[in-house]
């Protein structure tokens, strides 16, 4: 009986440890509202490019028409794209933290749920801060922070 109870115990430890490994992976970027977080793991990246301009095919026409708005698009595996399509399901008109090293990047308001697509955009100032930011998220921080200020 003792055995038995030690293995189980055993067994929990090596469960409880897996648990910490999979919370120690590097961590590309969170997102954050007073009703959830998701702290996305740099593997679930699929893509962090940095972009200078938008581009837009006109559907009468055909053309596409570029436009200056530097930014870097995020794409995500589709486990990390559901988490982020309910969420924003729940979180329309309210404020919506992207977090990267611990430190807010940006806070815009969500005006539609992102559920159609596995990617989306950061706006930043310019292409330098596009490439900086995009870097960062590819290569993830050591560990989840804490709620941003």
């Amino acid at each position: 009986m003792k055995r038995m109870h030690l293995i189980a115990m055993t067994t929990a430890a090596a469960t409880g440890l897996g648990l910490a490994l999979a919370n120690a992976e590097d961590i590309a970027l969170s997102l954050v509202n007073p009703k959830s977080r998701i702290d996305i793991p740099a593997s679930a990246v699929l893509r962090a490019d940095a972009q200078a301009t938008l581009s837009v095919r006109n559907t009468e026409t055909g053309a596409v028409h570029e436009y200056p708005n530097p930014h870097v698009e995020v794409c995500f595996s589709g486990d990390i794209s559901e988490r982020i399509c309910r969420l924003t399901r729940q979180i329309v008109g309210e404020p919506l933290e992207i977090v990267v090293g611990c430190e807010t990047v940006t806070k815009p308001i969500v005006r539609e749920p992102l559920c159609t697509r596995p990617c989306f955009q950061i706006s930043t100032s310019d292409l330098a801060e596009a490439t900086v930011l995009a870097k960062r998220i590819r290569n993830g921080t050591d560990s989840a922070c804490g709620s941003p200020r």
